[in-house]
């Protein structure tokens, strides 16, 4: 089985370093595996000194020559929706943004032909972002948001087929439209793909593809892959300590994986900041998942000070002996004895 990265990567950003601890965390948990990694021509020039640790780690490396005008964000895309003209025999695509847990043993039925995991773990009906999916659909002319189904394009098992070469060629010319369009992401013409063709996309169990940020702790005890970078808040430090920006700004300035991250690797299910907290109420999601909760998260980074000022008058007003008064906490009576 052949397990297949796209990299696309310069020094001002840390795809490179995401990169570098997936793999490293794939050989660690599966030292026999064939890893091969797509590179455009430009990325490769700049894969030298500290960025250049990768080559031990990778079975083979294929440079890709992609069309000049397209931004690096776009040549990741270009190259992901066609890199089935680049791989022979089955395979696992795996993001770089993520980190592998186990042995990954890839027995899925002759049945499934392309396979992947709901976005999110959850039907579009269910999806905190499933209106802005609709009017995207919409605004694109596809029609997959009537499936109810949306997958997610961060793992993705590809069987070597003719079904699957079909499949390829038609997304690879949806996200074309698509970004010729104005909008360059790979989700909307993956999804459109599946729909034109019947859903060819099967779903795989949510361990093959662990969204912890989003619905993924049931997933997590079974886990094979983390998928990490799956919020719409990119400013945030991850709570997935191989995700933070101290380790992935380690291997930037080392060029190495440290023993200290090693060790996270080696146990990734656990790696995971003290201080944090599980919301499910979903009264409490839609805060979160507001706009209103975005904007007090910008002004908390941005201005802190601000922020600390407005927390304190609203504690003041709580405790104001005046709103007391006006507001006087419901009685419940006939309580069962004890409390």
């Amino acid at each position: 089985m052949k397990y297949v990265y796209v990299l696309t990567s310069s020094e001002n950003d840390l795809y490179y370093e995401q990169f570098f601890l997936s793999i490293t965390s794939l050989r660690l948990h599966n030292p026999e595996a064939i890893i091969v990694v797509l590179i455009d021509s430009n990325t490769k020039k700049g894969l030298i000194n500290k960025r250049s640790g990768y080559v031990k780690f990778v079975s083979e490396a294929i440079t890709v020559t992609a069309p000049w005008e397209l931004s690096q964000k776009e040549v990741s895309r270009w190259i992901k929706t066609s890199m089935k003209k680049y791989i022979e025999g089955d395979f696992l695509y795996i993001d770089c943004d993520t980190i592998i847990t186990d042995k990954l043993n890839i027995d899925f039925p002759t049945e499934v032909k392309v396979g992947a995991v709901l976005d999110t773990h959850v039907s579009l009906s269910r999806h905190h972002k499933a209106r802005h999916f609709e009017l995207e659909d919409i605004s694109l002319k596809f029609d997959s948001f009537k499936t109810g189904i949306r997958y997610n394009g961060g793992v993705i098992f590809c069987r070597d087929t003719p079904e699957v070469d079909e499949f390829f060629s038609r997304w690879h010319s949806l996200w074309l439209f698509c970004n010729k369009n104005g909008n360059s992401q790979d989700m909307p013409s993956l999804n459109q793909a599946n729909h034109e063709l019947d859903n060819v996309i099967t779903e795989l169990d949510g361990k093959w593809n662990c969204h912890i940020t989003y619905n993924g702790l049931p997933f997590l005890f079974n886990a094979k892959i983390i998928h990490y970078i799956a919020t719409s808040f990119d400013f945030i430090d991850c709570p997935f300590l191989p995700a933070s920006k101290a380790v992935l700004l380690s291997v930037k300035e080392t060029g190495a994986i440290l023993p200290e991250t090693l060790e996270l690797l080696k146990n990734p299910k656990s790696a995971f900041e003290y201080s944090s907290r599980i919301i499910s109420d979903k009264a409490e999601l839609d805060v979160v998942n507001s706009k209103f909760f975005l904007l007090l998260l910008i002004l908390r980074k941005k201005k802190p000070k601000l922020f600390n000022s407005l927390d304190s008058f609203l504690i003041r007003l709580r405790h104001n002996p005046f709103l007391k008064k006006r507001y006087k906490r419901p009685r419940v009576e006939n309580l069962p004895q004890g409390h």
